[in-house]
């Protein structure tokens, strides 16, 4: 029994009408059994519970992270004593990172936090007015954070921090810097804040 013309368009007008709704209805029940997608697509470790810029109980002089909604994306690194030639490796690839972001970088800045009351040598300080003008410094008491929070940023030189003021992406050692950049597009491009 063949089809007519009229009968065939309202079977397609059906399926084009019912075919948000199923698809909103599966959505829906994926969500509600508790299943997520494996993977992510960030190259960092998205944290399950975001540090907060709060409860980090910085101590800085100057940028955005004096307020405890910086309204800018943020780059944190991290150091125990004095800055190392690794640390100064990784600040080069933070700088070069905020360079070709070109007309997005002024919607990120960059920090170095000392975890410790260990003050950064002459030497370093020196070498970071000299090489990094636009660099903000700043201090953690190792004593004021949870033991887990300076484990993470002991173990790890970025910490990608929101506008809002939540540590959301944790940055490994061993991962390229180059990760880290395409990461920031992504959230520059898609994000409305910052």
């Amino acid at each position: 029994m063949a089809l007519s013309k009229k009968n065939y368009g309202r079977i397609v007008a059906a399926i084009i009408f019912l075919t948000p709704i199923l698809v909103l209805f599966v959505s829906t029940a994926f969500y509600y059994s508790g299943y997520t997608p494996d993977g992510t697509v960030n190259k960092g470790t998205l944290l399950e519970n975001p540090i907060e810029l709060k409860d980090l109980n910085l101590r800085v002089d100057s940028g955005p992270l004096q307020d405890e909604f910086p309204g800018k994306w943020t780059i944190v690194q991290f150091v125990s004593g004095d800055c190392t030639e690794k640390c100064f490796k990784a600040l080069y690839s933070s700088r070069q990172i905020n360079i070709r972001l070109a007309k997005d970088s002024g919607r990120v800045v960059r920090y170095l936090i000392s975890l410790d009351s260990t003050k950064l040598s002459e030497v370093s300080l020196l070498k970071i007015e000299k090489e990094y003008p636009l660099l903000e410094q700043g201090l953690i008491e190792k004593n004021d954070l949870p033991k887990e929070v300076f484990n993470k940023l002991q173990d790890s030189p970025y910490l990608l921090i929101d506008p809002l003021g939540n540590g959301i992406l944790l940055y490994d050692l061993n991962l390229p810097s180059g990760e880290l950049l395409k990461d920031l597009k992504k959230l520059l491009q898609n994000s409305k804040i910052g």
